[in-house]
C-alpha cells in the first residue's frame, strides 16, 4: 500500500494502535529498495529539529551550487529518514510541535533554515514516520497544516484470517524440527494456529 509513495518519494506518515505492525511494513519495504539508505530517528518528549538536523549531517554530503548550499545522501543514491513515534515530542506554550513544524518547513519548501538563516536545500531525501492515534496516552495532536501535506496510511491490527496463514508458517517451521514427531507435525502446522488463533481470541 505504500510502496507508490517510496518508489515517487511522497513524504507519509503510517497511523495505527501500538504493536499493528507499522514499523515492520516500512523496514519490510526499505529493504526491498535498492541504492537506498535509511535512517531511524525514535521520538520522545525532547525530540525536536536538532535532531532531524543532527541526522542529515551524519548522513548527508554537503554542497554549493548556484542555488546555495544542498545536502545529498552520502553513501546511496537516495536517503530515507524514518521518525517512529513523531507525536511523541510535547507542544510548546502556544501548542506547536517544533518537531512538525520543521518537518512542515522539510515538506513544503524542500529544505530549511539553518543556523546561519540560510536555506539549506535536500535532494533525494525522504520523510517517511510512524505514530500511534493521537488519543493514546502521551501522544499529542499534530498540525493539521502538515497532515494537508503528507500521504496519510491507517494500519488496524489483522484480523484472525489474515494472523492464521502466518502463525501456520511459524509454526511449520518450528514443527518441522525433528525434535517433534521426526517432523512430521509439520502437516498439523494449520490446526495448530487456527486453535491459538481460537484461544487467544476467547481469552480476550
Amino acid at each position: 500500500m505504500t510502496k507508490p509513495w517510496f518508489d515517487q518519494g511522497d513524504s507519509f506518515i503510517v497511523v495505527g494502535p501500538e504493536g499493528c505492525g507499522k514499523n515492520l511494513l516500512i523496514r519490510n519495504q526499505i529493504k526491498t529498495m535498492k541504492g537506498t539508505q535509511s535512517a531511524v530517528i525514535h521520538c520522545n518528549a525532547q525530540t525536536s529539529a536538532f535532531h532531524v538536523i543532527q541526522k542529515l549531517n551524519q548522513m548527508c554530503s554537503q554542497s554549493t551550487g548556484s542555488q546555495g548550499k544542498v545536502y545529498r545522501p552520502r553513501d546511496a543514491s537516495r536517503l530515507i529518514i524514518y521518525l517512529k513515534d513523531i507525536n511523541l515530542p510535547k507542544p510548546d506554550k502556544y501548542n506547536t510541535i517544533q518537531l512538525i513544524a520543521f518537518l512542515q518547513q522539510i515538506v513544503c519548501y524542500k529544505g530549511f533554515y539553518d543556523n546561519n538563516l540560510e536555506f539549506v536545500f535536500l535532494e533525494r531525501i525522504q520523510i517517511v514516520a510512524s505514530m500511534n492515534p493521537s488519543s493514546t496516552v502521551g501522544r499529542h495532536k499534530i498540525s493539521t497544516r502538515f497532515t494537508a501535506n503528507v500521504r496519510i496510511c491507517y494500519m488496524e491490527y489483522p484480523s484472525n484470517e489474515e494472523l492464521c496463514p502466518v502463525y501456520a508458517e511459524f509454526m511449520k517451521t518450528i514443527l518441522s524440527n525433528p525434535q517433534f514427531a521426526g517432523g512430521q507435525m509439520a502437516n498439523s502446522s494449520k490446526k495448530l494456529a487456527q486453535f491459538l488463533i481460537d484461544l487467544y481470541s476467547n481469552v480476550k
